[in-house]
């Protein structure tokens, strides 16, 4: 029964259509890395993809990663497309639904059509891959970012696209209930042992929330003895782990040049990691 499990969820599929991936784990584990990656073989793959920045503290992460500019470049916020924070609330204060300027009707009941409803100055766009922002704080006192964070929760397609969610670091929007609406949670963890406390707060969570779509990723892993190590400390959880990407240098170097991810070298590491999910979004149908 194991083996033929293993083999159900290795097996590639088209299940990660309409699925919303939630990225998220500690500071410096390299969760926008990863988001770009997946992009990048999602696209080799054929899909649509939608990546959503969900970080507002990050002022130039995936809009480097996936396209080579700066924050001179980025696409106007969505938080604006909703009405600003003076109409969108907090979810904790005000747990209510994202709604459209002028409708009543719930985003989630009535998902955006991407297509249609989006305007080019919310994204960068290329080929198969669509970069949108849900907000950024940018000036002093700007306040809470929970409005964002409703942004992040709420911004449901009615499009053929996997979204790709890339969190702030941390656990805090388990405080605030965002992964409430997503498919998939996957946890980056760089070898560390804060990274395995914070997969075992995600999996508390997950289990809090009566769910058990919480996944892992070894990141940065340097060698197998790393990765040994790494999966003994997770103990019970080295079984949610979808797979590794080890250090790699060419992706430093990118970084510090400020070039986007090389896709063959995303689909050399990440590949098999996408298949997997494929397998596992297919249990979740």
């Amino acid at each position: 029964m194991a083996g033929e499990q293993t083999r159900r969820i290795d097996q590639p599929t088209r299940a990660l259509a309409r699925k919303r991936i939630l990225v998220c784990g500690k500071g410096g584990s390299g969760k926008s890395t990863l988001v770009a990656l997946i992009a990048a073989v999602l696209q080799r793959r054929d899909y649509r993809v939608m990546v959503l920045d969900g970080d507002a503290s990050n002022p130039e992460g995936l809009v480097r990663l996936l396209f080579g500019v700066g924050v001179q470049n980025e696409p106007k916020p969505l938080i604006e497309f909703f009405g600003g924070t003076e109409r969108v609330t907090c979810p904790v204060d005000d747990p209510s639904p994202l709604t459209r300027i002028g409708e009543s009707n719930p985003v989630p009941a009535k998902p955006i059509n991407l297509s249609t409803e989006i305007g080019p100055e919310y994204s960068l766009e290329r080929g198969n891959l669509r970069l949108l922002q849900a907000g950024k704080i940018e000036t002093y006192g700007q306040g809470c970012d929970g409005p964002i964070e409703k942004v992040v929760r709420d911004f449901m397609l009615d499009d053929e696209v996997v979204s790709l969610i890339d969190e702030k670091a941390g656990v805090e929007h388990f405080g605030r209930r965002i992964p409430d609406r997503m498919d998939i949670i996957l946890g980056v963890l760089d070898c560390t042992r804060e990274s395995v406390s914070i997969a075992r707060r995600i999996h508390g969570f997950t289990t809090e929330m009566g769910t058990d779509n919480a996944w892992f990723v070894l990141n940065k892993v340097e060698s197998q003895a790393m990765s040994d190590q790494m999966m003994d400390l997770l103990g019970d959880l080295s079984e949610k782990v979808t797979g590794t990407v080890p250090y790699v240098t060419d992706l430093v170097k990118a970084a510090l040049a400020g070039s986007p991810i090389d896709e063959h070298l995303a689909a050399k590491h990440v590949d098999p990691i996408v298949q997997r999910l494929e397998g596992i979004a297919s249990q979740y149908r």
